[in-house]
Protein backbone atom coordinates (compact mmCIF):
# COMPACT_ATOMS: atom_id res chain seq x y z
CA UNK A 1 0.00 0.00 0.00
CA UNK A 2 1.22 3.68 -0.60
CA UNK A 3 0.92 6.10 2.51
CA UNK A 4 -1.84 8.15 0.78
CA UNK A 5 -1.70 10.62 3.57
CA UNK A 6 2.08 11.53 3.11
CA UNK A 7 2.10 13.88 0.28
CA UNK A 8 5.59 14.51 0.03
CA UNK A 9 5.72 10.78 -0.94
CA UNK A 10 3.33 10.81 -3.31
CA UNK A 11 4.51 13.85 -4.83
CA UNK A 12 8.11 12.41 -5.33
CA UNK A 13 6.88 9.54 -6.36
CA UNK A 14 4.83 11.11 -9.19
CA UNK A 15 7.72 13.07 -10.24
CA UNK A 16 9.59 10.18 -11.61
CA UNK A 17 6.26 9.97 -14.32
CA UNK A 18 6.72 11.78 -17.61
CA UNK A 19 4.43 11.58 -20.56
CA UNK A 20 6.34 8.67 -21.99
CA UNK A 21 6.82 6.18 -18.84
CA UNK A 22 4.78 3.18 -20.43
CA UNK A 23 2.55 1.14 -18.42
CA UNK A 24 3.68 -2.54 -17.13
CA UNK A 25 0.15 -3.85 -17.52
CA UNK A 26 -2.93 -2.10 -19.23
CA UNK A 27 -3.71 0.73 -21.78
CA UNK A 28 -3.87 3.72 -19.93
CA UNK A 29 -1.11 6.26 -20.65
CA UNK A 30 0.66 8.23 -17.66
CA UNK A 31 -1.99 11.25 -17.81
CA UNK A 32 -5.15 8.95 -18.47
CA UNK A 33 -3.72 6.75 -14.87
CA UNK A 34 -3.39 10.47 -13.43
CA UNK A 35 -6.71 11.53 -14.26
CA UNK A 36 -8.38 8.58 -13.04
CA UNK A 37 -6.95 8.97 -10.01
CA UNK A 38 -8.18 12.60 -9.67
CA UNK A 39 -11.79 11.52 -10.43
CA UNK A 40 -11.30 9.12 -7.75
CA UNK A 41 -9.91 11.52 -5.38
CA UNK A 42 -13.36 14.24 -6.72
CA UNK A 43 -15.68 11.83 -5.49
CA UNK A 44 -13.65 10.78 -2.14
CA UNK A 45 -13.80 14.69 -1.39
CA UNK A 46 -17.36 15.98 -2.58
CA UNK A 47 -16.52 17.49 -5.61
CA UNK A 48 -18.60 15.22 -7.53
CA UNK A 49 -21.29 12.98 -6.37
CA UNK A 50 -20.90 9.45 -7.53
CA UNK A 51 -23.73 6.80 -7.93
CA UNK A 52 -23.63 3.33 -7.10
CA UNK A 53 -22.74 1.68 -10.76
CA UNK A 54 -23.85 -2.05 -8.92
CA UNK A 55 -26.40 -3.93 -6.90
CA UNK A 56 -25.78 -3.41 -2.71
CA UNK A 57 -24.81 -6.75 -2.46
CA UNK A 58 -22.02 -6.91 -5.15
CA UNK A 59 -20.98 -3.65 -3.52
CA UNK A 60 -20.77 -4.96 -0.21
CA UNK A 61 -18.78 -7.88 -1.00
CA UNK A 62 -16.08 -5.97 -3.05
CA UNK A 63 -16.11 -3.60 0.09
CA UNK A 64 -15.48 -5.96 2.38
CA UNK A 65 -12.74 -8.03 0.15
CA UNK A 66 -11.01 -4.68 -1.17
CA UNK A 67 -11.29 -2.59 2.15
CA UNK A 68 -11.57 -4.95 4.90
CA UNK A 69 -8.29 -7.80 4.26
CA UNK A 70 -5.25 -7.48 2.71
CA UNK A 71 -6.63 -7.87 -1.00
CA UNK A 72 -4.74 -6.18 -3.51
CA UNK A 73 -6.78 -4.64 -7.13
CA UNK A 74 -6.74 -7.27 -9.56
CA UNK A 75 -4.49 -6.47 -12.79
CA UNK A 76 -6.88 -6.00 -15.46
CA UNK A 77 -9.92 -4.47 -13.23
CA UNK A 78 -11.49 -1.88 -15.42
CA UNK A 79 -13.74 0.77 -14.44
CA UNK A 80 -17.36 0.28 -14.14
CA UNK A 81 -19.15 1.47 -17.15
CA UNK A 82 -16.20 1.97 -19.15
CA UNK A 83 -16.15 -0.53 -22.68
CA UNK A 84 -13.09 -2.76 -22.99
CA UNK A 85 -9.79 -1.22 -24.64
CA UNK A 86 -11.00 2.46 -24.49
CA UNK A 87 -9.84 5.56 -22.75
CA UNK A 88 -11.64 8.58 -22.10
CA UNK A 89 -10.44 11.72 -23.58
CA UNK A 90 -7.87 13.64 -21.45
CA UNK A 91 -9.46 17.02 -19.75
CA UNK A 92 -6.27 18.41 -18.80
CA UNK A 93 -3.43 20.08 -20.75
CA UNK A 94 -0.56 18.13 -20.03
CA UNK A 95 0.66 15.59 -17.57
CA UNK A 96 1.96 18.14 -15.40
CA UNK A 97 -1.37 20.26 -14.71
CA UNK A 98 -2.71 16.83 -13.84
CA UNK A 99 -0.74 16.07 -11.36
CA UNK A 100 -0.94 19.77 -9.68
CA UNK A 101 -4.76 18.91 -9.66
CA UNK A 102 -4.43 15.17 -8.44
CA UNK A 103 -2.30 16.83 -5.52
CA UNK A 104 -4.73 19.60 -4.51
CA UNK A 105 -7.47 17.18 -4.73
CA UNK A 106 -5.95 15.34 -2.25
CA UNK A 107 -5.75 18.31 -0.33
CA UNK A 108 -9.20 19.19 -0.43
CA UNK A 109 -9.79 15.26 0.82
CA UNK A 110 -7.95 15.83 3.69
CA UNK A 111 -9.54 18.96 4.66
CA UNK A 112 -13.44 17.80 3.62
CA UNK A 113 -13.08 15.15 6.21
CA UNK A 114 -10.95 17.36 8.68
CA UNK A 115 -14.23 17.97 11.01
CA UNK A 116 -16.27 14.64 10.44
CA UNK A 117 -14.12 11.96 9.49
CA UNK A 118 -17.54 9.89 9.60
CA UNK A 119 -19.44 11.46 6.84
CA UNK A 120 -19.67 9.38 3.60
CA UNK A 121 -19.55 9.61 -0.10
CA UNK A 122 -20.12 7.25 -2.87
CA UNK A 123 -17.80 5.29 -4.29
CA UNK A 124 -19.29 3.56 -7.51
CA UNK A 125 -18.32 0.01 -7.51
CA UNK A 126 -17.80 0.02 -3.38
CA UNK A 127 -20.62 2.18 -2.33
CA UNK A 128 -20.61 4.75 0.96
CA UNK A 129 -16.94 4.89 2.19
CA UNK A 130 -16.33 7.11 5.13
CA UNK A 131 -13.16 9.09 5.74
CA UNK A 132 -10.89 5.73 6.86
CA UNK A 133 -12.58 3.83 4.21
CA UNK A 134 -11.47 6.27 1.42
CA UNK A 135 -7.88 5.93 3.13
CA UNK A 136 -7.72 2.41 2.90
CA UNK A 137 -8.77 2.47 -0.79
CA UNK A 138 -6.66 5.50 -2.08
CA UNK A 139 -3.87 3.95 -0.68
CA UNK A 140 -4.62 0.38 -2.28
CA UNK A 141 -5.97 2.29 -5.55
CA UNK A 142 -2.42 4.12 -5.88
CA UNK A 143 -0.41 1.15 -5.23
CA UNK A 144 -2.01 -0.45 -7.83
CA UNK A 145 -1.82 2.76 -10.25
CA UNK A 146 1.99 3.54 -9.28
CA UNK A 147 3.06 -0.30 -9.46
CA UNK A 148 1.45 0.03 -13.22
CA UNK A 149 3.57 2.40 -13.94
CA UNK A 150 6.98 1.10 -12.47
CA UNK A 151 7.20 3.92 -9.56
CA UNK A 152 7.16 1.41 -7.10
Amino acid sequence: MIDIQNHPVISNLLKKLNPETQPVFGIMTSQHMIEHLILLAKLSNGGIKGQLMRSEETAVKWKQGLIYTDMEFPMGIRVPGQEENTLPELRYENLQKAIEKLENELKIFEEFYKDDKEKSMMHPALGLLNYDEWIVFHSKHFAHHFKQFGLV
